[in-house]
Order: C-alpha cells, then structure tokens, then sequence
C-alpha cells in the first residue's frame, strides 16, 4: 500500500505544507529507489510519510530498513517502541533492534542500549554491560554518554570509583554542548567537588553556557551567585533578570527569591507590591502542586 506512487502522489498533493513540482518529482524519484531495495530511499520515503503525519506510512519503510539490517532504521524503529506514541509500547523489541544497531556500531542505539541495560527495560538489569555500551557510546562522541559515565564514576555504579575520570567525562560532555554536564562542571566549581577547588568564576561562565539554552538550574544557580554576592560583587539587578528567566522555566524557588530581593530591596528598589506579586505566584504554583 504504502509503495503505490499514486497512492503518496495524492497524500502530499493534500498536505497541509504544499510541496512545488520538483520537491514532489524528487520525492517520487525517491520511492522508486526504496521499491527497488534502496536503504536511504527507504529513510527518506519514511521520513516524508513522517512529515505528512502518515505513521502507518513511516512505520512501513522503517520495518522495511530495519528488516534488510539498516542500523539508523533499527535505531527509529526502536525509539518508535520506547515512545508507544504511533505504536504498541514494547521494550523487549526495542531492545532487541538497539542491540542489533549498537553491535554494527550505531552510537546513539549504543547508548540507549546502555540506558536499557541501566534501567533494567526490556532486558535483566546490568550495570557491567551499561558501563560497556555507555563508554563505546562515548568513543563515538555521544554526549549523553559522556554524562552518564561521569555520574557511574562519581557514584561507583557498575564500575570502581573513580572522581577524576568522572570529572573528565563531565567535561567532555560539557564541552561538546551537554547542558547537563555544562551545569555540573558549573556545580563542581561552585562547591568544590571531585578534588576540584572552589572556583566561582569558572562556575559562573559554565552555567551561563547552561543558561544561553535555558536550563533552569544554571539560570538559577546565577542568581543566587549574583543575589548573596559569592566571592564576586554582590548585584540583585543581575540576580533578579535569571531569577525571572528561571521563573518563567516553571523554577518555584526563584519566585520566592524574586520575592525577597523586592522586599529587602537588594540593589534594587523596594517594592512591596511587586514583591506581593511574586509570593502571590509563587503560592499558586504551590497548591497547583499539591493537587
């Protein structure tokens, strides 16, 4: 069904995003490749069925990949059973095509084999094998890895102890854009952990790194850096405009900060009816919670 060119001919002619006559003519072009074998095509023809938000359709030329050993289309079709969202939940499958993935190399299917192996979804709980998958994740520059291996050395799971590789891993991490492991380099330095001096200004330009892409933990973080003056100059200007980033973020406790920082008027003006505001907001997110 799913390979008739008159059938995908009319689906994209009554798409929602109108395709010109040379995006449609390679499209078709395409799915002639796929109905003669063509592993990318197949992708690329699943990949549009996608697009179109015809699941039945991208599902078919995943299966279609994926039954002819294409790792990528293991790896989607995998993630399609994770999510349970276009179809039946099952991590046992899912598993199964990571490990198929991960086994001819494909890195992102490594870690969440590893993630699988961690967890215990779809397979026994094992630590040793999440450490393995994790760290040939990581070889191949997968950053969620790289982070994952950080907390496992940290906290000695399924593999010895060992703060400084920890660290490391952290920082690879961080430096390859992870806002996670950007916001526990930034921690690090902050408390002066894993062997590491108590550094402010190193902690401040990594969490602003978290900050630039909205973590709300590093948004957070500043502020407090910046309201109580932490071996740099004390300014509740600065601490107010992340305390408001962080807020918008859903962040309960910088609403209640914000709070104060009107009410004692640090560095700013006091003002009690803005400061009323905020205890007010943040009294509301309190009792949304407790429903």
């Amino acid at each position: 069904m799913y390979s008739n060119k008159e059938l995908l001919l009319q689906l994209l002619e009554e798409s929602s995003n109108p395709l010109n006559e040379l995006q449609i003519n390679d499209i078709l072009s395409q799915l002639d490749l796929a109905r003669n074998g063509n592993e990318e095509a197949m992708l690329y023809v699943a990949e549009t069925y996608k697009q179109i938000k015809k699941n039945d359709g991208y599902l078919f030329w995943l299966q279609s990949a994926a039954s002819r050993g294409n790792t990528e289309a293991q790896y989607l079709l995998a993630n399609c059973y994770i999510d349970g969202e276009i179809m039946e939940e099952d991590y046992e499958e899912a598993f199964k095509l990571y490990k198929k993935a991960a086994e001819k190399g494909h890195a992102d299917a490594a870690n969440n084999l590893a993630d699988m192996y961690l967890n215990g979804e779809g397979v026994e709980e094992n630590e040793v094998e999440a450490v393995k998958w994790f760290t040939f994740a990581a070889e191949q520059n997968v950053p969620e890895a790289m982070f994952t291996l950080g907390i496992l050395y940290e906290q000695g799971v399924g593999i010895e102890k060992d703060e400084e590789r920890a660290f490391q891993y952290y920082l690879q991490a961080a430096e390859l854009g992870d806002e996670e492991a950007q916001y526990r380099i930034g921690s690090i330095y902050l408390d002066g952990l894993l062997g590491k001096e108590q550094n402010i200004k190193t902690a401040i330009d990594w969490f602003k790194k978290g900050a630039n892409v909205y973590h709300v933990d590093s948004l957070f973080n500043l502020g407090f850096i910046f309201e109580n003056g932490i071996d740099i100059g004390r300014n509740g200007k600065l601490a107010l405009s992340y305390y408001k980033q962080a807020s918008l973020l859903g962040d309960l406790q910088s609403k209640i900060n914000i709070a104060r920082i009107y009410e004692q008027g640090i560095d700013v003006k006091k003002d009690l009816e803005k400061a009323k505001k905020w205890r007010l907001l943040a009294e509301q997110q309190i009792n949304m919670m407790e429903k």
